[in-house]
């Protein structure tokens, strides 16, 4: 057999491989589309939960991507492990899943789930209360709760949506009683133009410069989603410790913070 029938043959190969690979992707396209249409058909809530898809997030909904979801719900399991027995405000808490989560694996005393959107916070009470878990209106700005209220904040992608940051941060010492923690995340230097909804962009050093206002940052982790999403710069799904040498790694900087 001549070389140039040999390539002939592994082009063939290679071509029907590609070829396969693109039929696996696209039957889990559909699979996927059929869930979400079954979900949108059953459910009265996934209805506006579609429609709120790029704000809003619930990883037990089809409507969102597995890793999509995972990269979310990782971030509350993560938190969970400083909460037991503690008194949390969860600020931005979106649809309830990380409260509940909070309150159902953390062992939280009690949580109360913070947003901005009435619809959202709707969402949460039918879906998430719980008897250690509720649900209020209220911006990061101001928390609708009294001084030193709690024992842990959690914050998860907030930071970069809003106006001031400092005078948010200064908020969320307010409401954290001393030695209080603050569990806090956001996008390692995601463009503006690819995130519509957010107002500014941090690096690590201007995350950190932005805590230690108001807190002392005990420990700092890159997240990063394992997805094909190009921020996630190739990584492995999970956390790892922050440094200067993997900084730029990070497709999120999860940081646990102490109050001054």
């Amino acid at each position: 057999m001549s070389h140039s029938s040999d390539s002939s043959h592994r082009e063939s190969r290679e071509q029907i491989r590609r070829q396969r690979e693109q039929i696996a992707r696209l039957r889990l396209r559909v699979e996927r589309l059929e869930r979400v249409i079954d979900a949108l058909c059953s459910d009265p809530d996934a209805i506006w939960l579609y429609r709120n898809r790029e704000e809003r997030c619930d990883p037990s909904s089809p409507i969102f991507a597995d890793d999509r979801g995972a990269f979310h719900k990782s971030r509350y399991q993560f938190a969970s492990q400083f909460v037991a027995d503690k008194t949390v405000i969860d600020i931005a808490c979106g649809t309830g899943y990380g409260s509940a989560l909070l309150a159902d694996h953390g062992g939280a005393r009690q949580v109360f789930g913070i947003d901005i959107s009435a619809d959202a916070v709707d969402y949460a009470m039918r879906r998430y209360q719980r008897p250690n878990a509720s649900f209020l209106v209220g911006s990061a700005e101001s928390i609708p709760l009294g001084d030193q209220t709690a024992d842990v904040v959690v914050s998860f992608e907030t930071i970069e949506h809003v106006q001031d940051a400092v005078a948010v941060i200064q908020e969320f010492s307010r409401a954290l009683r001393p030695g209080g923690r603050l569990i806090i995340s956001t996008p390692n230097q995601w463009p503006l133009d690819i995130a519509p909804f957010h107002t500014k962009v941090f690096c690590r050093s201007s995350f950190v410069e932005l805590l230690q206002t108001c807190f002392s940052v005990e420990q700092m982790f890159n997240q990063n989603s394992g997805s094909d999403f190009p921020y996630n710069h190739g990584q492995p799904a999970g956390f790892v410790g922050s440094t200067q040498e993997n900084e730029h790694l990070a497709e999120c900087f999860v940081a646990v913070c102490r109050k001054s």
